[in-house]
């Protein structure tokens, strides 16, 4: 396949879990989003591509080269929330065009509003995120971080949308949710009986082809994940986020994100659960499909 449509992608100054793969050979290709112009609290997401791609290669992965894994490198860097979105869109597409799985690093929750569009039909989108992202409007813009969801949901429709660990919202986004089919299902009630909740999620997504996860890293409690750009108390441990992560890979991966690690607030811890997180969901996702 011709890599001329790839020119827009740029430096990479160290690969995802040392992939070397090239395009052709890879089943997910990996590229970031260094962009977080529409950051509302504490800014830095921007920086966690590079952040988690060296964490990446420090960590051990007793797995990893099972994961056919290319990584492109970083879209440039804009402060246009619509030239990214433009480039997300475009980068998501020719990797799905070419029958293979996006995998981006985000970068702040925006992007998903572009590579959640080219999910197929009958995909559903689980989200890991304390927050709902449903707002109509949020500090005089309607096209930010916390209104993505609600541009997407009406610029298209998804079989089925499932926010997971939920537990900041306001009551605009909680009857949006209701009105418009959106299942949530809170982090105490993922804490309470975890058991439970893999059952209920687990029956929620059995009727779809296929899952695209959008993992937002504040879905954690920020005991264990501080470095994040909106941290909520009363998240989801590790161990909850792994296994509710592996029962939706089943499902088979159709795309995955990660966002809002912002690592100017901690050491590294946050950007380690992401890197788990990927690993976990693209390992059980190609162990399934083999």
């Amino acid at each position: 396949m011709s890599e001329d449509w790839m020119r827009f992608l740029f430096y990479k100054r160290s690969a995802f879990m040392g992939s070397e793969k090239s395009f052709d050979e890879a089943a997910y290709i990996v590229f970031g989003v260094p962009f977080d112009a529409t950051a509302s609290y504490r800014p830095g997401a921007r920086f966690a591509p590079t952040e988690i791609r060296v964490i990446s290669e420090y960590l051990e992965l007793p797995e990893e080269e099972s994961i056919k894994l290319a990584d492109l490198g970083d879209l440039p860097l804009t402060n246009s929330v619509e030239i990214m979105l433009r480039r997300v869109q475009e980068a998501s597409s020719k990797i799905i065009a070419a029958e293979k799985i996006p995998v981006i690093l985000g970068g702040e929750h925006t992007l998903t509003l572009a590579s959640a569009s080219e999910i197929g039909e009958n995909v559903g989108l689980v989200i890991f995120d304390a927050h709902l992202d449903l707002r109509n409007e949020y500090m005089d813009t309607r096209l930010n971080h916390t209104t993505w969801l609600r541009r997407l949901l009406e610029k298209r429709k998804i079989a089925k949308v499932i926010v997971v660990g939920a537990r900041a919202y306001v009551k605009e986004e909680q009857e949006y949710a209701k009105e418009n089919g959106v299942q949530i299902v809170s982090s105490l009630e993922i804490s309470y009986d975890l058991k439970a909740s893999v059952e209920k999620l687990s029956d929620l997504v059995s009727d779809v082809d296929g899952v695209y996860l959008s993992i937002d890293l504040d879905v954690l409690d920020p005991g264990y994940a501080p470095g994040v750009s909106n941290p909520e108390p009363q998240g989801i441990s590790p161990l909850s986020f792994f296994e509710l992560i592996k029962t939706f890979s089943k499902i088979g991966l159709r795309g995955l994100d990660v966002v809002e690690v912002n690592p100017l607030f901690d050491q590294g811890q946050t950007a380690a659960n992401a890197v788990y997180a990927i690993y976990h969901a693209l390992l059980t996702s190609s162990t399934t499909s083999s």
